[in-house]
């Protein structure tokens, strides 16, 4: 969501393998010191090598302005008087686009997109109209603008607006400057009067760097690459906005060779020249792909094209290809997932750790001296609750509190008895569904609700025996669970199960309805840890073949929370290696997104290990009738790559409780309202309706009818 600035004459923006002695995920592991903590979290890309990075200033976590975080900035409007007379009515164009740098700007006049309007008493008109401005290795371009009302020039006594600050700026004098940081089309409007003009400004960006000045000797190609080929990303990814920039791996190519890496898309080309050795790869400079990603204008109606091509002696050959898709939205919050490091040179101690998408670095946020994990976490992001592997069964249950840093030990401590090995927050986080189920016992574990607030049991049995693995749907109003295990021992380990949902009833504490929507049925494995959209309509979940454990085969899956429309999503698990699959809080861009463990080969870093590593997918929204909704999923960079990565868990950030606080959108405030406040955005109270962004119960409390009500905020319709 874009604010205007406004210009006025002077005068007038869950999943986890079983804590068994802090086993690995075969169950295979060695007794551990209570006493001894897991080290320091390496802020390490799992390459081996370093990639290149050639060009200007690259940063592992991107750097962000203002306007990249989506700050935008607008201020009072004002209108001066009409100097002119009564003129003829009828309104003329005698300007035509100024190409005030030599061949930087594009006139697009045959294809007028805006009008003046007309109020009875004139017309206002702009010119030159729907530019294209083109910035050349950083050359900053300018463009005069006029307005005529009823013919009679009136520029310097109208109030100027463009509604992407990032991308440039109109000037007292009536001149548009482009930042020269993004491209993109924004609105110009003049307002005189009661009258209103607009047209579109566009910004396209064009870069080239090389250090090493191979372009010159570069020449035509012999033709197609007889070897080269792209192992990450994969064809046809969709990323989110603000994502860690990827690292490009390929394989099949020489010591020294040279490479033409050529990113481009509607507003934004970006080339590079450089040389590296094997194992190839190359990090995209942080700072160019947040101006690739917030450049696009929509994932499918402006894909990324992305070519490398290579110089292996004299020979010069044709470019591999392929097509990115950068969805136009941001994704909120951070990843809470456990982690097993025991081949990372320190002890086996299991512990959860966050990450978040768009910092490539994980965060070791609570220390509490012993072995712990199976974790979940609150929707408002503020409440872990997670089990201790302290020599007790059940694992004791307890809760940490993450809204403070450091983190501290929630309202639920360690206590022996009162335990289990997974659980799921209700809607507000008061009640905390927990799976009782010890070493022992799969076939007698039942659900039970407790009080999140204090550890006491509510409800000691929600369904029946035989049941655990369990969600709680966003709105709070059913929950699912795997239930029918026959056997005794862990759930994890339990080959029978079905995948139920049942209805909680207005009492909060039971259920009502249950029913089977996935059945065990004859195929490989079983439905397992169930996952509910932030819309509450769907459900994610697996089906591995070695009971719920990661170490088989696995597929994921999504279904209505009726049983409807189950698909297999083989764009993103067709590795068939995938397990454990989580919503992200809420849908961006036009996706849902899911984060999930896989065992596949992480390019060229990490081939044939084996070893659990987080991935992320786009789901199409809606999903496909009938179809593969998931899209080829990207790696989840700043895992520590020795280490297993499991029971990934995507909660938003700890909301802001203090007003007047800086902020992006609705969900980083506790209010849901993040308002604009001079130039800044901070988090404030709704005011007569709800802005872009900002919290909703329905449709009509969203200020714009073109920005509905969707997984509880007023969300703006991007561009597809």
């Amino acid at each position: 969501m874009h604010s205007l600035r406004t210009v006025v004459p002077r005068i007038s923006l869950a999943l986890c393998l079983p804590l068994v002695a802090c086993n690995d995920s075969s169950g295979n592991g060695s007794e551990t010191d209570p006493g001894t903590t897991a080290g320091s979290v390496s802020n390490s890309d799992p390459t081996g090598v370093t990639p290149t990075m050639a060009g200007p200033t690259t940063a592992d976590t991107p750097t962000t302005s203002a306007s990249t975080l989506g700050t935008d900035t607008a201020t009072g409007t004002e209108t001066s008087p009409d100097p002119t007379a009564a003129t003829d009515p009828t309104a003329t164009d005698p300007t035509a686009a100024t190409d005030s740098t030599d061949g930087s700007v594009s006139d697009t006049t045959a294809t007028q997109g805006t009008m003046g309007t007309d109020t009875g008493d004139g017309v206002l008109d702009i010119n030159p109209k729907d530019i294209t401005l083109e910035i050349i290795d950083g050359v900053i371009v300018t463009q005069a603008y006029t307005a005529t009302y009823n013919g009679v020039d009136v520029t310097p006594n109208v109030a100027w607006s463009y509604n992407k600050p990032e991308i440039g700026e109109i000037q007292l004098n009536a001149e548009f400057m482009p930042t020269g940081n993004f491209g993109g089309t924004g609105q110009l409007k003049a307002t005189y009067q009661a009258a209103e003009a607009e047209t579109n400004v566009s910004v396209k960006i064009i870069k080239k760097i090389d250090p090493g000045g191979v372009e010159p000797g570069w020449g035509n190609p012999v033709g197609p690459d007889p070897s080269m080929t792209i192992v990450y990303p994969y064809n046809e990814t969709v990323f989110p906005l603000k994502v860690a920039a990827p690292v490009v791996q390929w394989n099949n190519v020489q010591n020294g060779d040279q490479y033409k890496l050529h990113i481009s898309e509607q507003f934004y080309d970006y080339t590079i020249y450089f040389s590296t050795n094997t194992p190839a790869r190359h990090l995209i400079d942080a700072a160019e792909w947040i101006a690739i990603s917030e450049s696009g204008q929509g994932a499918q109606s402006d894909p990324i094209n992305f070519e490398l091509q290579r110089k292996s002696g004299n020979n010069v050959y044709e470019s591999v290809k392929q097509t990115w898709r950068m969805a136009q939205a941001r994704l909120p919050g951070r990843v809470y997932y456990w982690e097993l490091p025991g081949n990372c040179g320190g002890n086996a101690n299991g512990r959860v750790l966050s990450i978040k998408p768009s910092e490539a670095q994980a965060n070791e946020f609570f220390q509490p001296g012993f072995c712990w994990g199976c974790h979940t976490v609150s929707r408002d992001g503020r409440t872990v609750a997670t089990v201790a592997d302290n020599g007790n069964s059940p694992f004791p249950a307890f809760t940490i509190d993450v809204s403070v840093d450091p983190a501290v030990q929630g309202s639920i401590a360690p206590q022996p008895g009162r335990g289990g090995t997974f659980s799921a927050f209700n809607h507000d986080g008061t009640k905390l569904l927990l799976s009782n189920n010890a070493w022992n016992n799969a076939n007698t574990s039942v659900l039970q609700i407790l009080d999140a607030m204090n550890g006491q049991v509510l409800n000691p049995n929600v369904l029946q025996a035989g049941c655990g693995e369990p969600a709680w749907s966003p709105d709070g109003t059913k929950i699912a669970a795997t239930c029918g295990y026959t056997n005794g021992g862990w759930t994890f380990d339990a080959s029978n199960a079905d995948l139920v949902v049942a209805d909680v009833n207005p009492d909060g504490l039971t259920v009502s309805n249950q029913k089977t929507i996935v059945p065990k049925g004859v195929e490989a494995g079983r439905p397992a840890y169930p996952n509910f959209s932030p819309g509450n309509e769907w459900l994610v979940f697996g089906r591995p073949t070695s009971g719920a454990r990661s170490t088989g085969n696995g597929k994921l899956y999504l279904v209505g929370v009726e049983g409807n429309d189950l698909v297999t999503l083989d764009k993103a698990s067709s590795d068939n290696k995938s397990f454990n699959p989580t919503f992200a809080p809420l849908r961006a861009g036009g996706y849902f997104w899911v984060v999930f463990m896989s065992r596949r080969d992480y390019g060229n870093t990490l081939v044939g290990a084996n070893r659990q590593q987080l991935w992320m997918t786009a789901i199409n929204d809606p999903p496909n009738a009938g179809g593969d909704p998931s899209n080829p999923p990207f790696y989840v960079r700043g895992q520590e790559d020795c280490a297993l990565s499991e029971n990934a868990y995507f909660a938003p950030d700890p909301c802001i409780e203090e007003p007047n606080k800086p902020c992006e959108s609705g969900i980083d405030c506790c209010s849901g309202h993040c308002i604009q406040m001079g130039e800044l955005k901070v988090c404030g109270e709704k005011g007569a309706c709800s802005e872009a962004g900002n919290a909703c119960e329905s449709d009509a409390d969203c200020c714009d009818p073109g920005t509905p009500c969707i997984d509880g905020y007023c969300e703006q319709v991007f561009p597809q």
